[in-house]
């Protein structure tokens, strides 16, 4: 959990649809929305609000989409 640094100000949660402002960084494992890369897995920095930060330490957000389009995988 790291907080949300070098970013512009009112930067939003990127889970979905959530347009909460986002006030945590984590490095999650994704399965790329791209149909020819989906055996492929990578590490991306997402920022995220206050809620998606605490279901993230809780259980993971597996299976979440992220405001890049892909799912995460671990």
């Amino acid at each position: 959990m790291v907080g949300v640094i070098n970013r512009l100000p009112h930067v939003v949660c990127e889970v979905g649809t959530c347009f909460t402002v986002a006030a945590f960084t984590e490095y999650v494992t994704v399965i790329p929305s791209n149909p020819d890369l989906r055996d492929q897995r990578h590490q991306i920095d997402i920022v995220l609000c206050h809620q998606h930060e605490t279901e993230y330490q809780r259980r993971g957000l597996v299976g979440t989409i992220t405001a890049h389009g892909d799912e995460v995988a671990e």
